[in-house]
């Protein structure tokens, strides 16, 4: 793995503006974003375009519009190509802010941006590759996917080192939401530490994990056995998290309450027995591994911890910030040759989910209860009455005492992990 850098006349002109028009009713907390994206094209010998389709950047802005939100990504300029977006020479922190090369990002967005000094705007370049630094200290090609500032303004998707020198579809349209989502705060495991709780925390149902960056979500989930088929329809491809799922404590991993959704068998063992303790996330979706920390790894409620520090900050205040590298062509194939193969899907404009996955404990304090696994409902009745149409119940062991005859009032799953009674 490479060290992640951390603690930062013109040519084909093709612009296209994505507005996300609000398909759901608008939450209190609606936002707009706007992303300026210019895309490197190589011409003669091994001609290629790194810019994203039409298609790709609606999967992106629908992804928004579904929680509220309106994108903008404004598809802007074709750029030389360049094999290497390079590091300052002087400083290994310094790589969106560094203009001394003409195949530096500093020296492209100086020539190329369009929003310079204007607030509530992000800058974006597809590309081909960024030069690193790693652990001996040596300056040298990255294969990773791309970087993002964390809370800031400036990012990079870059595709050179997957298929066909530009990824797949799904590839550049996931990575673009995951890259944007370090500019909007977030990070490769939810509230925790990434140096000890890993960047690919299944419980973590995001495209900002590493196990579903390139897998995508709900196929993710299905395909490793965290989620029952049926219910597989309350998640998306490509999402951030809603912070619904149970955390998960490696220590005392319990194999037949699993994710709380279904048995999981979370050391490897090729069956479902009692407790286990075993780190799941170091690899990724490729947990059996087992080569990390153990500890906690909780879900996080992405979406409510977005912020966008363009609408309030000014451009010179958003300089050399912490940045996240992300995922690269190297360890998507190490993932990939622990772990059973999981078909990628298809980047696509997904429909809005409003079924949801809650949780059920008997003896729950009902006070702030919403379903989310950390404030389950107390009784079956409670959480039928907030479930719309497709949702499914999961309760936890225990014995549920219900007043009167439960009506179930609408179509939905129920699941009872383990031992759970319901009389």
């Amino acid at each position: 793995m490479e060290q992640p850098i951390s603690k930062r006349p013109s040519p084909l002109r093709a612009v296209c503006c994505a507005i996300a028009s609000l398909l759901m009713a608008p939450m209190a907390s609606a936002a707009t974003f706007q992303i300026e994206l210019d895309y490197m094209v190589e011409t003669g010998p091994g001609a290629h375009s790194h810019m994203p389709s039409a298609a790709e950047i609606a999967t992106v802005v629908q992804m928004f519009a579904c929680q509220g939100h309106t994108l903008i990504v404004q598809v802007d300029d074709a750029l030389p190509h360049h094999d290497l977006l390079q590091l300052d020479p002087n400083n290994s922190n310094n790589f969106f802010g560094y203009s001394g090369e003409p195949d530096s990002y500093g020296a492209l967005k100086s020539t190329w941006y369009d929003h310079a000094g204007q607030s509530g705007w992000h800058y974006c370049i597809f590309g081909h590759r960024y030069e690193t630094k790693d652990l001996q200290g040596n300056y040298i090609p990255s294969g990773s996917s791309g970087l993002g500032e964390i809370l800031g303004d400036d990012f990079i998707v870059t595709m050179g080192g997957f298929l066909g020198e530009v990824g797949s579809p799904f590839d550049r349209a996931s990575t673009l939401a995951h890259e944007f989502g370090h500019n909007l705060g977030l990070g490769h495991c939810g509230s925790g530490d990434c140096e000890f709780v890993g960047d690919g925390m299944p419980n973590l149902p995001s495209i900002m994990s590493y196990s579903y960056q390139l897998e995508g979500v709900r196929s993710g989930m299905v395909c490793n056995g965290l989620v029952p088929t049926e219910v597989a329809g309350l998640f998306k491809e490509m999402d951030y998290s809603g912070g619904r799922m149970c955390s998960l404590w490696e220590a005392l991993l319990d194999e037949p309450l699993g994710t709380t959704m279904t048995a999981v068998d979370w050391d490897c063992s090729g069956g479902v027995s009692g407790f286990v303790a075993h780190d799941l996330s170091t690899s990724g979706a490729g947990w059996c591994d087992d080569a990390g920390f153990i500890g906690v790894i909780d879900d996080l409620n992405e979406w409510a911890s977005i912020q966008d520090v363009t609408a309030f900050k000014s451009a010179a205040s958003l300089e050399i910030l912490p940045m996240a590298s992300c995922i690269t062509a190297e360890e998507v194939a190490e993932m990939r040759s622990m772990k059973a193969f999981c078909a990628q899907p298809t980047a696509a404009t997904e429909a809005c989910v409003s079924a949801k996955a809650l949780f059920v404990t008997a003896g729950a304090s009902p006070g702030g209860a919403d379903g989310r696994c950390q404030s389950p409902y107390p009784t079956v009745a409670g959480a039928n009455a907030a479930a719309t149409n497709g949702s499914a119940l999961f309760l936890r062991p225990g014995t549920y005492d219900e007043t009167g005859v439960v009506t179930l009032s609408k179509p939905m799953w129920i699941y009872a992990v383990k031992s759970a009674l319901i009389r």
